[in-house]
């Protein structure tokens, strides 16, 4: 779920940076003291010691910006075929026909909300145009792209790479009991249950309920699976074998034939 840390800071530097009255009264150093000081308030209960990950699909294009106030910031993308991220929305959906979500409009049909999930300023768009400029820019040695599908198949590995990119010593999870729900954030959005997790962490195979052009297309924006001149860490499933460019920061999961079948 997003934090709202990423907001607060983006609407307190517009403020200072571009308010006619306010602008003049802040230097750089000043904003950066401020910027700092949202981080500090809102994550005061924490120990000092503690390692925040904070979650908001918005930092991937404010690389310089977090770094800056925090310059051992590393940036975690988590990605999935954005078709399949459509199918997600339209299983929502379909559990409750009779309620209007958030995610879509009166009237929109399943094409309609493709193009608009996709398009810049979309809820998939927006994200992957700055999760591009994370991975291509100056700081794509700061980035690591996690694949969905890779951390469903083996979570251990997938989770034991994440925890190597930044540095910390591994931590035992347990995979076969996970639970989160956002019950309050769903209602707002009119979508109960739109971030429940529970149970063990499994991959489920399933045919996706969109017309086969829609997933053409969105399946083609996974820009992460081919060859690129990145310094970014990779964590992808082991099936993909389309020729990716190899880095010492790639991981591969293991996977098994049934799977490399699954998803050709």
């Amino acid at each position: 779920m997003t934090s709202p840390v990423g907001s607060l800071t983006q609407h307190l530097l517009t403020l200072c940076s571009s308010n006619v009255e306010l602008s003049s009264f802040f230097t750089s150093p000043a904003r950066a003291r401020l910027m700092r000081a949202v981080f500090s308030a809102y994550y005061a209960e924490k120990a000092d010691d503690m390692v925040i990950f904070d979650t908001n699909r918005a930092w991937a294009g404010r690389i310089a910006e977090v770094l800056h106030i925090f310059p051992d910031a590393r940036f975690i993308a988590c990605v999935r075929d954005p078709s399949m991220i459509l199918d997600s929305v339209e299983r929502v959906l379909e559990r409750d026909p009779m309620r209007l979500s958030s995610l879509t409009a009166p009237g929109e049909n399943i094409a309609q909300r493709a193009r608009r999930m996709i398009s810049p300023g979309g809820f998939i768009g927006d994200p992957l145009a700055n999760l591009k400029k994370a991975v291509f820019g100056p700081h794509s040695e700061r980035v690591m792209i996690l694949e969905y599908d890779a951390l469903c198949f083996d979570p251990g590995t997938a989770i034991d790479a994440v925890y190597r990119f930044v540095n910390l010593p591994a931590y035992d999870h347990d995979f076969e009991n996970v639970r989160y729900t956002a019950e309050r954030f769903d209602e707002h959005l009119n979508t109960p249950g739109l971030h429940t997790v529970h149970g063990p962490v499994r991959w489920q195979e399933r045919e996706p309920m969109l017309p086969s052009e829609i997933v053409e297309d969105l399946s083609a924006q996974q820009f992460w699976n081919a060859p690129m001149r990145s310094r970014c860490a990779r964590v992808l499933l082991g099936a993909k074998e389309q020729g990716n460019t190899k880095h010492d920061t790639d991981h591969e999961v293991p996977t098994d034939e049934t799977r490399k079948i699954a998803h050709a």
